[in-house]
């Protein structure tokens, strides 16, 4: 008897140790793409995957990182960028490069109002450094995720001035350049965490409702801003603005040359957060 069920058992742990057939990889003409100067700008450039049915994601070469099958890239700048194109499906990936070349700089490509008001624009210093308004009410909240017929207001919860004092919140620098697009995110060894994330990061301790973990500053990253209906900042893979709720995207709902509001929202769904931040 226990032989058979010996034998019983090696039979469903070979069984569950079986890969399901997951199909065939991306092929590299699934992950070829083409390339053309915009109508009205050469150094404005119209990036097109061959397979329009596929996840696509592209690094432009420029610190620039966008997903979808048809993406635009802007280059202000003259010089050689290596694009690539990676490929996805359920057998896996595959990624293939270019190289384009733009002859000459166009700096009227960064004459773009955001630009200017989050970085100071081309005819300033190039950069500007910005924190959590820590003295404002209402320079952290929350509210429901889809909105309420209320709007864009953290309706469930509104922090008051200087309410999470010592967290790792308010010391915490965002640094954003117009050249390349960096990043960088200086968090003076630790910033503050939703506690459904605490797990993630190592050494975290509860702290005023949520979690206080230890970081690395986040430096040479990069920003994407998307202009539409909903105009947005993304930030680069391990980067992100204020208390973090495991996403680094950002809508933005005002901007001025020394205020920015935020809503963004919850790793989980649910939950939509807000910020409110200072320029230096």
């Amino acid at each position: 008897m226990r032989a058979l069920l010996f034998f019983i058992g090696l039979i469903a742990l070979t069984s569950c140790h079986k890969n399901p057939q997951l199909g065939n990889p991306p092929s590299d003409e699934d992950a070829s793409f083409t390339y053309a100067p915009s109508d009205t700008n050469a150094n404005v450039i119209v990036l097109t995957a061959t397979n329009q049915n596929i996840l696509c994601s592209w690094d432009f070469g420029n610190g620039i990182k966008k997903e979808g099958n048809n993406v635009v890239a802007s280059y202000p700048y003259a010089g050689t960028y290596t694009v690539k194109l990676t490929v996805f499906n359920k057998g896996g990936s595959k990624s293939t490069t270019q190289q384009i070349v733009i002859a000459q700089d166009d700096l009227s490509l960064l004459n773009n109002p955001y630009y200017t008001k989050l970085t100071g624009g081309a005819t300033g210093p190039g950069y500007k450094v910005w924190h959590v308004d820590s003295v404002s009410s209402g320079h952290m909240g929350v509210g429901p995720d889809p909105e309420s017929a209320l709007g864009s207001i953290p309706e469930w919860w509104s922090a008051g001035a200087n309410e999470k004092p010592g967290c790792g919140l308010y010391d915490d620098r965002y640094i954003f350049y117009l050249n390349g697009f960096k990043l960088d995110m200086v968090n003076n060894g630790d910033v503050y965490i939703h506690n459904s994330l605490a797990a993630q990061f190592p050494g975290s301790f509860q702290n005023l409702g949520d979690f206080t973990a230890p970081y690395t500053d986040q430096l040479q990253g990069s920003w994407l801003l998307t202009e539409g209906d909903q105009t947005t900042i993304s930030l680069s893979t391990n980067s992100f603005l204020g208390f973090y709720t495991g996403v680094n995207e950002y809508r933005i709902l005002d901007i001025t040359d020394s205020t920015m509001s935020l809503q963004y929202k919850h790793h989980a769904g649910g939950l939509m957060w807000y910020l409110k931040l200072s320029a230096e």
